[in-house]
Protein backbone atom coordinates (compact mmCIF):
# COMPACT_ATOMS: atom_id res chain seq x y z
CA UNK A 1 0.00 0.00 0.00
CA UNK A 2 1.03 3.40 -0.77
CA UNK A 3 1.77 5.53 2.20
CA UNK A 4 -0.92 8.11 2.98
CA UNK A 5 0.06 11.71 2.54
CA UNK A 6 0.19 13.54 5.79
CA UNK A 7 -2.20 16.50 5.96
CA UNK A 8 -0.81 19.81 7.05
CA UNK A 9 -2.67 21.54 9.86
CA UNK A 10 -3.72 25.12 9.16
CA UNK A 11 -2.29 27.65 11.49
CA UNK A 12 -4.79 30.09 13.06
CA UNK A 13 -4.78 33.35 11.16
CA UNK A 14 -3.71 36.46 13.03
CA UNK A 15 -5.33 38.71 10.40
CA UNK A 16 -8.66 38.55 12.19
CA UNK A 17 -7.31 40.45 15.17
CA UNK A 18 -5.85 43.15 12.94
CA UNK A 19 -9.15 43.54 11.14
CA UNK A 20 -11.04 43.98 14.39
CA UNK A 21 -8.59 46.65 15.52
CA UNK A 22 -9.02 48.54 12.25
CA UNK A 23 -12.80 48.44 12.61
CA UNK A 24 -12.53 49.81 16.13
CA UNK A 25 -10.29 52.66 14.99
CA UNK A 26 -12.72 53.55 12.19
CA UNK A 27 -15.64 53.64 14.63
CA UNK A 28 -13.74 55.92 17.00
CA UNK A 29 -12.80 58.28 14.20
CA UNK A 30 -16.36 58.31 12.89
CA UNK A 31 -17.72 59.30 16.29
CA UNK A 32 -15.06 62.00 16.74
CA UNK A 33 -15.56 63.46 13.25
CA UNK A 34 -19.32 63.38 13.70
CA UNK A 35 -19.12 65.49 16.85
CA UNK A 36 -16.76 67.90 15.12
CA UNK A 37 -19.16 68.36 12.19
CA UNK A 38 -22.10 68.93 14.52
CA UNK A 39 -20.07 71.54 16.44
CA UNK A 40 -19.12 73.35 13.24
CA UNK A 41 -22.71 73.59 12.00
CA UNK A 42 -23.91 74.55 15.46
CA UNK A 43 -21.62 77.59 15.48
CA UNK A 44 -22.29 78.51 11.87
CA UNK A 45 -26.07 78.10 11.81
CA UNK A 46 -26.96 78.95 15.38
CA UNK A 47 -27.71 75.43 16.65
CA UNK A 48 -27.81 71.77 15.68
CA UNK A 49 -31.63 71.46 15.57
CA UNK A 50 -31.83 74.07 12.78
CA UNK A 51 -29.24 72.18 10.74
CA UNK A 52 -31.17 68.99 11.13
CA UNK A 53 -34.36 70.69 10.06
CA UNK A 54 -32.69 72.07 6.93
CA UNK A 55 -31.39 68.58 6.11
CA UNK A 56 -34.96 67.29 6.22
CA UNK A 57 -36.14 70.00 3.83
CA UNK A 58 -38.03 71.92 6.57
CA UNK A 59 -37.91 75.60 7.65
CA UNK A 60 -37.45 76.85 4.10
CA UNK A 61 -38.02 80.41 5.18
CA UNK A 62 -35.08 80.17 7.55
CA UNK A 63 -32.77 79.10 4.74
CA UNK A 64 -33.67 82.20 2.72
CA UNK A 65 -32.61 84.61 5.44
CA UNK A 66 -29.25 86.31 5.12
CA UNK A 67 -26.97 85.80 8.09
CA UNK A 68 -26.56 88.76 10.38
CA UNK A 69 -22.99 89.92 10.09
CA UNK A 70 -21.16 92.32 12.33
CA UNK A 71 -20.51 95.73 10.80
CA UNK A 72 -16.83 96.42 10.55
CA UNK A 73 -15.72 99.04 13.00
CA UNK A 74 -18.53 98.33 15.48
CA UNK A 75 -17.74 98.50 19.18
CA UNK A 76 -19.80 95.36 19.84
CA UNK A 77 -17.86 92.06 20.15
CA UNK A 78 -18.32 89.32 17.58
CA UNK A 79 -21.12 86.90 18.43
CA UNK A 80 -19.19 83.72 17.52
CA UNK A 81 -17.14 81.92 20.14
CA UNK A 82 -13.87 82.38 18.30
CA UNK A 83 -12.37 84.17 15.34
CA UNK A 84 -12.00 80.85 13.55
CA UNK A 85 -15.79 80.41 13.54
CA UNK A 86 -16.37 83.55 11.41
CA UNK A 87 -15.37 81.98 8.06
CA UNK A 88 -17.64 79.03 8.79
CA UNK A 89 -20.60 81.34 9.26
CA UNK A 90 -19.86 83.02 5.96
CA UNK A 91 -19.58 79.71 4.12
CA UNK A 92 -22.84 78.40 5.51
CA UNK A 93 -24.62 81.51 4.22
CA UNK A 94 -22.85 81.38 0.86
CA UNK A 95 -24.04 77.83 0.23
CA UNK A 96 -27.67 76.85 0.51
CA UNK A 97 -28.79 73.42 -0.56
CA UNK A 98 -25.37 72.76 -2.03
CA UNK A 99 -25.63 75.69 -4.50
CA UNK A 100 -24.06 79.13 -4.49
CA UNK A 101 -26.29 81.94 -3.29
CA UNK A 102 -24.54 85.20 -4.30
CA UNK A 103 -27.21 87.37 -2.66
CA UNK A 104 -26.38 85.88 0.73
CA UNK A 105 -22.64 86.39 0.34
CA UNK A 106 -20.98 88.40 3.11
CA UNK A 107 -21.41 92.08 2.38
CA UNK A 108 -18.33 94.02 1.40
CA UNK A 109 -17.38 97.13 3.27
CA UNK A 110 -19.22 100.10 1.76
CA UNK A 111 -18.14 102.86 4.10
CA UNK A 112 -16.55 104.45 1.05
CA UNK A 113 -17.75 102.92 -2.20
CA UNK A 114 -16.17 105.55 -4.42
CA UNK A 115 -19.33 107.55 -5.07
CA UNK A 116 -18.98 111.28 -5.65
CA UNK A 117 -21.45 113.66 -4.07
CA UNK A 118 -22.77 116.31 -6.44
CA UNK A 119 -24.08 118.51 -3.63
CA UNK A 120 -22.45 121.95 -3.66
CA UNK A 121 -22.59 124.15 -0.58
CA UNK A 122 -22.74 127.64 -2.02
CA UNK A 123 -25.33 130.44 -1.80
CA UNK A 124 -25.00 130.86 -5.57
CA UNK A 125 -26.28 127.34 -6.28
CA UNK A 126 -30.01 127.26 -7.03
CA UNK A 127 -31.81 124.96 -4.63
CA UNK A 128 -34.97 123.00 -5.33
CA UNK A 129 -38.00 125.25 -4.84
CA UNK A 130 -41.68 124.53 -4.39
CA UNK A 131 -44.04 124.74 -6.11
CA UNK A 132 -42.59 124.00 -9.55
CA UNK A 133 -43.21 126.66 -12.18
CA UNK A 134 -44.73 125.98 -15.60
CA UNK A 135 -43.65 127.02 -19.09
CA UNK A 136 -45.08 130.50 -18.65
CA UNK A 137 -42.04 131.28 -16.48
CA UNK A 138 -39.89 131.06 -19.63
CA UNK A 139 -41.97 133.50 -21.69
CA UNK A 140 -39.52 136.33 -20.94
CA UNK A 141 -36.44 134.07 -20.89
CA UNK A 142 -33.66 133.71 -23.45
CA UNK A 143 -31.61 130.51 -23.73
CA UNK A 144 -28.04 130.93 -24.97
CA UNK A 145 -25.90 127.91 -25.70
CA UNK A 146 -24.27 125.34 -27.89
CA UNK A 147 -25.55 122.13 -29.48
CA UNK A 148 -26.52 120.75 -26.07
CA UNK A 149 -28.88 123.69 -25.64
CA UNK A 150 -30.19 123.10 -29.16
CA UNK A 151 -30.93 119.52 -28.19
CA UNK A 152 -32.80 120.81 -25.13
CA UNK A 153 -34.89 123.13 -27.30
CA UNK A 154 -35.76 120.36 -29.78
CA UNK A 155 -36.35 117.46 -27.40
CA UNK A 156 -37.41 118.72 -23.96
CA UNK A 157 -40.94 119.77 -24.92
CA UNK A 158 -40.46 123.37 -23.76
CA UNK A 159 -43.06 125.67 -25.33
CA UNK A 160 -41.87 129.13 -24.32
CA UNK A 161 -38.67 131.16 -24.50
CA UNK A 162 -36.27 132.60 -27.06
CA UNK A 163 -33.27 130.55 -28.15
CA UNK A 164 -29.94 131.97 -29.29
CA UNK A 165 -28.01 128.77 -29.97
CA UNK A 166 -25.38 127.51 -32.37
CA UNK A 167 -23.41 124.29 -32.79
CA UNK A 168 -19.91 124.87 -31.49
CA UNK A 169 -20.74 128.06 -29.60
CA UNK A 170 -18.00 128.69 -27.05
CA UNK A 171 -16.90 131.23 -24.50
CA UNK A 172 -13.47 131.46 -26.08
CA UNK A 173 -14.82 132.70 -29.44
CA UNK A 174 -18.07 134.38 -28.39
CA UNK A 175 -17.28 137.67 -30.16
CA UNK A 176 -16.50 135.90 -33.45
CA UNK A 177 -19.31 133.35 -33.68
CA UNK A 178 -22.75 133.96 -35.11
CA UNK A 179 -26.14 132.29 -34.85
CA UNK A 180 -28.87 131.84 -37.44
CA UNK A 181 -32.27 133.41 -36.69
CA UNK A 182 -35.43 134.13 -38.65
CA UNK A 183 -34.14 137.67 -39.10
CA UNK A 184 -30.76 136.52 -40.38
CA UNK A 185 -27.32 135.73 -39.02
CA UNK A 186 -26.46 137.70 -35.88
CA UNK A 187 -24.14 137.58 -32.90
CA UNK A 188 -25.35 136.70 -29.43
CA UNK A 189 -24.77 140.30 -28.39
CA UNK A 190 -27.05 141.50 -31.19
CA UNK A 191 -29.66 138.98 -30.15
CA UNK A 192 -29.66 140.40 -26.63
CA UNK A 193 -30.06 143.96 -27.91
CA UNK A 194 -33.43 143.53 -29.58
CA UNK A 195 -35.71 143.19 -26.55
CA UNK A 196 -35.64 142.99 -22.77
CA UNK A 197 -35.56 139.65 -20.93
CA UNK A 198 -36.08 138.83 -17.27
CA UNK A 199 -34.09 135.58 -17.35
CA UNK A 200 -31.02 134.44 -19.23
CA UNK A 201 -30.06 130.76 -19.28
CA UNK A 202 -26.48 130.07 -20.32
CA UNK A 203 -25.29 126.61 -21.36
CA UNK A 204 -21.70 127.16 -22.41
CA UNK A 205 -18.35 125.54 -21.74
CA UNK A 206 -18.56 122.15 -23.43
CA UNK A 207 -16.69 123.53 -26.45
CA UNK A 208 -14.14 125.12 -24.11
CA UNK A 209 -12.98 121.87 -22.46
CA UNK A 210 -9.75 122.04 -24.43
CA UNK A 211 -9.18 125.67 -23.46
CA UNK A 212 -5.65 126.58 -22.48
CA UNK A 213 -4.30 128.34 -20.49
CA UNK A 214 -6.99 127.59 -17.94
CA UNK A 215 -6.31 130.62 -15.74
CA UNK A 216 -7.61 132.88 -18.51
CA UNK A 217 -10.94 131.10 -18.79
CA UNK A 218 -12.72 132.53 -15.71
CA UNK A 219 -11.61 136.06 -16.67
CA UNK A 220 -13.05 135.67 -20.17
CA UNK A 221 -16.25 134.10 -18.93
CA UNK A 222 -16.79 136.84 -16.35
CA UNK A 223 -16.28 139.51 -19.02
CA UNK A 224 -18.90 137.87 -21.24
CA UNK A 225 -21.42 137.61 -18.42
CA UNK A 226 -20.86 141.23 -17.49
CA UNK A 227 -21.48 142.28 -21.11
CA UNK A 228 -24.71 140.26 -21.13
CA UNK A 229 -25.72 142.01 -17.92
CA UNK A 230 -25.11 145.44 -19.44
CA UNK A 231 -27.39 144.52 -22.32
CA UNK A 232 -30.00 143.01 -19.98
CA UNK A 233 -29.59 144.77 -16.61
CA UNK A 234 -32.91 143.52 -15.21
CA UNK A 235 -32.34 139.85 -16.01
CA UNK A 236 -31.42 137.06 -13.65
CA UNK A 237 -28.61 135.05 -15.24
CA UNK A 238 -28.75 131.29 -14.73
CA UNK A 239 -25.45 129.57 -15.50
CA UNK A 240 -25.94 125.88 -16.30
CA UNK A 241 -23.13 123.58 -15.28
CA UNK A 242 -21.35 121.69 -18.03
CA UNK A 243 -22.97 118.26 -18.03
CA UNK A 244 -20.70 115.25 -17.60
CA UNK A 245 -19.67 113.22 -20.63
CA UNK A 246 -19.46 109.46 -21.18
CA UNK A 247 -15.75 109.16 -21.88
CA UNK A 248 -15.94 105.67 -23.38
CA UNK A 249 -17.84 107.09 -26.38
CA UNK A 250 -15.53 110.07 -26.99
CA UNK A 251 -12.33 110.07 -29.02
CA UNK A 252 -10.93 113.50 -28.08
CA UNK A 253 -8.57 113.51 -25.12
CA UNK A 254 -9.67 116.86 -23.68
CA UNK A 255 -13.40 116.05 -23.55
CA UNK A 256 -13.13 114.31 -20.21
CA UNK A 257 -14.81 114.65 -16.83
CA UNK A 258 -11.74 116.02 -15.08
CA UNK A 259 -11.94 119.01 -17.39
CA UNK A 260 -15.70 119.19 -16.84
CA UNK A 261 -15.18 119.47 -13.09
CA UNK A 262 -12.46 122.08 -13.58
CA UNK A 263 -14.56 124.28 -15.85
CA UNK A 264 -17.59 123.95 -13.57
CA UNK A 265 -15.52 125.22 -10.67
CA UNK A 266 -14.70 128.30 -12.72
CA UNK A 267 -18.36 128.84 -13.67
CA UNK A 268 -19.39 128.61 -10.01
CA UNK A 269 -16.58 130.97 -9.02
CA UNK A 270 -17.91 133.65 -11.38
CA UNK A 271 -21.47 133.15 -10.09
CA UNK A 272 -20.22 133.73 -6.56
CA UNK A 273 -18.61 136.99 -7.62
CA UNK A 274 -21.68 138.44 -9.38
CA UNK A 275 -24.86 138.94 -7.38
CA UNK A 276 -27.13 138.61 -10.44
CA UNK A 277 -25.66 135.20 -11.41
CA UNK A 278 -26.95 131.83 -10.19
CA UNK A 279 -25.54 128.35 -10.77
CA UNK A 280 -27.72 125.43 -11.93
CA UNK A 281 -25.98 122.20 -10.95
CA UNK A 282 -27.38 119.87 -13.64
CA UNK A 283 -25.03 117.05 -12.67
CA UNK A 284 -27.23 116.48 -9.64
CA UNK A 285 -29.48 114.56 -12.01
CA UNK A 286 -27.08 113.54 -14.80
CA UNK A 287 -24.25 112.01 -12.77
CA UNK A 288 -23.97 108.24 -12.54
CA UNK A 289 -22.69 108.69 -8.99
CA UNK A 290 -19.05 108.34 -9.94
CA UNK A 291 -18.38 111.67 -11.66
CA UNK A 292 -19.52 110.67 -15.14
CA UNK A 293 -22.60 110.93 -17.34
CA UNK A 294 -25.24 108.27 -16.81
CA UNK A 295 -24.47 105.31 -19.04
CA UNK A 296 -26.86 105.19 -21.98
CA UNK A 297 -28.00 108.83 -21.64
CA UNK A 298 -26.29 109.82 -24.88
CA UNK A 299 -25.53 108.24 -28.24
CA UNK A 300 -22.16 109.97 -28.59
CA UNK A 301 -21.29 110.58 -24.94
CA UNK A 302 -22.21 114.29 -25.11
CA UNK A 303 -25.66 115.02 -26.54
CA UNK A 304 -28.58 113.81 -24.45
CA UNK A 305 -31.46 111.63 -25.56
CA UNK A 306 -34.99 113.05 -25.45
CA UNK A 307 -35.83 111.52 -22.06
CA UNK A 308 -32.92 113.29 -20.40
CA UNK A 309 -33.72 116.61 -22.08
CA UNK A 310 -37.18 116.29 -20.53
CA UNK A 311 -35.59 115.64 -17.17
CA UNK A 312 -33.56 118.82 -17.59
CA UNK A 313 -36.76 120.81 -18.21
CA UNK A 314 -38.27 119.33 -15.05
CA UNK A 315 -35.12 120.33 -13.18
CA UNK A 316 -35.38 123.94 -14.39
CA UNK A 317 -39.02 124.06 -13.32
CA UNK A 318 -38.23 123.30 -9.69
CA UNK A 319 -34.88 125.11 -9.55
CA UNK A 320 -35.45 128.82 -9.86
CA UNK A 321 -34.82 132.02 -7.92
CA UNK A 322 -37.93 133.05 -6.07
CA UNK A 323 -37.40 136.82 -6.30
CA UNK A 324 -38.68 139.49 -8.71
CA UNK A 325 -36.60 139.29 -11.88
CA UNK A 326 -35.88 143.02 -11.97
CA UNK A 327 -34.77 143.36 -8.35
CA UNK A 328 -31.03 143.15 -9.02
CA UNK A 329 -31.12 145.72 -11.80
CA UNK A 330 -33.30 148.13 -9.85
CA UNK A 331 -31.11 147.83 -6.77
CA UNK A 332 -28.02 148.56 -8.83
CA UNK A 333 -29.67 151.60 -10.46
CA UNK A 334 -30.80 152.97 -7.09
CA UNK A 335 -27.34 152.56 -5.58
CA UNK A 336 -25.76 154.40 -8.52
CA UNK A 337 -28.27 157.27 -8.18
CA UNK A 338 -27.62 157.53 -4.46
CA UNK A 339 -23.88 157.55 -5.09
CA UNK A 340 -24.20 160.40 -7.58
CA UNK A 341 -26.38 162.37 -5.14
CA UNK A 342 -23.82 161.93 -2.34
CA UNK A 343 -21.03 163.05 -4.68
CA UNK A 344 -22.91 166.21 -5.63
CA UNK A 345 -23.69 166.95 -1.99
CA UNK A 346 -20.07 166.51 -1.10
CA UNK A 347 -18.88 168.91 -3.81
CA UNK A 348 -21.38 171.56 -2.67
CA UNK A 349 -20.16 171.31 0.89
CA UNK A 350 -16.60 171.69 -0.27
Amino acid sequence: MAAKKKRKRRKPQNNLLVLRLLILVVLVLAVFEGRLIVTMFTHSRGGAPEVAAEADGQNLEETEKEPETQTQGSDQPASSSSVADAPLAGLSAWFEGGQKNPEAAPETEDLDDGRISEVIDSPSVVKETEPPIDDSYFTDAVFIGDSRMEGFRNSSGITQGTFLTSVGLSIDRMSEQTIATAEGTISVYQGLSGRQYDKIYLMLGTNDLGYYPWEEFPVNFKNIVEQFHKLQPNAIIYVCSVIYVEEAKITTSYDNNDNVRKINNYLLEVCEQLDYCYYLNLNEIFSNGYGSLIEGASSDGVHLYETYCQQMLDYLKDHYVDVPASSSGETEAVSEAESETETEAGSDNA
